[in-house]
């Protein structure tokens, strides 16, 4: 019998309130919802995910996910009644007062992460597009720090989704910095650019700019920081990092981002043994790409008759390379060790 999956990753809308310049989403919209997986079948979804693995983690996934409250909720509060983890990345936009971020922590995700590109607010708001979304960020993963405090019980965790590039990778130390000493935040989440996500048919310039990372520099200085701020960095994660800058260096193709025939030179990816993506139309996939094989979910039992029928799938993507692979979301080795047992990684 095969393992159950680890994670379902439930999709919400496909529209953002930002204009990130490693991201097209902003230029989609949802005005095809109707055609979405409805709530009834999604929730079928998120039960039969429960049976499959009652300690497993739903992902709540967008666009901008907190741009549709009552469809976030609802995940997070269906999570709540089936003992399911609830992990949701957001942009922090959306909460901008104590009634949001109090509500956030008695009926939100389990795992909160705010994505921020920079300690500096001018590095951040240049590539997220929007003037003031550093600002904006920054003040709800505070609200969510002060709400938490007011109710400690809930035990929600708080975490910083970093994206490092060409521009920030020299100054993780005041990063690192920033967020655990400055905010406060529990952790400092590592993501590494990728070519620009979303659909689009124009050369990835911003990619090829920015994803040029001296690796073995890189590699000092996530330890300068592993050091001084006593983080449980996993070696073998940090020797994909280092395998994927240095794939990138010899690529010769990094502008035609997706499109491009190179790869990281080694694989780095296991999404297909532990992840299952479910879209906005209820195609489920092993991962976020459309390149391999999915499954229309039309009712309850389609999701295991999937992750069961799919070892043909996974022959394929066993055999990818693709510069994904370095997701936090799918790469196979986790940033961190488990403290009580350094050998055994986790997510």
């Amino acid at each position: 019998m095969r393992n159950p999956p680890r994670f379902l990753f439930v999709h919400v809308n496909k529209r953002c309130n930002l204009k990130c310049q490693h991201c097209t989403f902003w230029e989609l919209n949802d005005d095809d919802r109707a055609n979405y997986l409805s709530w009834p079948l999604k929730r079928d979804v998120i039960r039969e995910f429960a049976a499959m693995n009652p300690g497993g983690a739903v992902v709540t996934c967008g666009g901008e996910s907190m741009l549709d409250l009552e469809d976030y909720f609802a995940i997070s509060m269906e999570c709540k009644e089936l003992g399911l983890r609830n992990l949701s990345v957001v942009n922090g936009t959306r909460i901008r007062g104590e009634a949001l971020a109090d509500r956030m922590i008695f009926e939100g995700p389990k795992e909160i992460s705010v994505s921020l590109n920079s300690h500096r607010a001018s590095l951040h708001d240049e590539t997220r597009g929007v003037a003031g979304s550093f600002d904006k960020a920054v003040r709800a993963l505070r609200l969510l720090l002060d709400a938490r405090r007011r109710n400690p019980a809930r035990g929600t965790r708080i975490y910083v989704m970093g994206l490092i590039f060409d521009e920030n990778y020299r100054e993780l130390d005041a990063f690192y910095d920033f967020v655990l000493n400055d905010v406060g935040a529990d952790k400092l989440k590592l993501n590494f650019l990728q070519p620009t996500f979303g659909p689009t048919t124009r050369e990835d310039a911003f990619f090829a700019r920015h994803c040029r990372v001296d690796a073995d520099e890189l590699l000092r200085t996530i330890e300068a920081c592993q050091r001084k701020y006593r983080l449980n960095f996993n070696p073998r994660w940090k020797q994909q990092v280092h395998n994927y800058f240095r794939s990138l260096a010899l690529s010769g193709e990094t502008h035609r981002g997706w499109d491009a025939r190179t790869g990281t030179s080694q694989h780095i990816c296991n999404t297909y043994e532990r992840n299952i993506m479910v879209d906005h139309y209820g195609i489920a996939r092993l991962c976020f790409s459309t390149a391999f094989p999915g499954m229309k979910l039309q009712a309850y039992g389609d999701l295991r008759r999937f992750w069961e029928g799919a070892d043909f799938i996974r022959e394929r993507m066993h055999h990818c390379n693709r510069y994904c692979g370095i997701s936090h979301s799918v790469r196979s080795e986790s940033s961190t060790l488990r403290l009580d047992d350094p050998a055994i990684a986790y997510v």
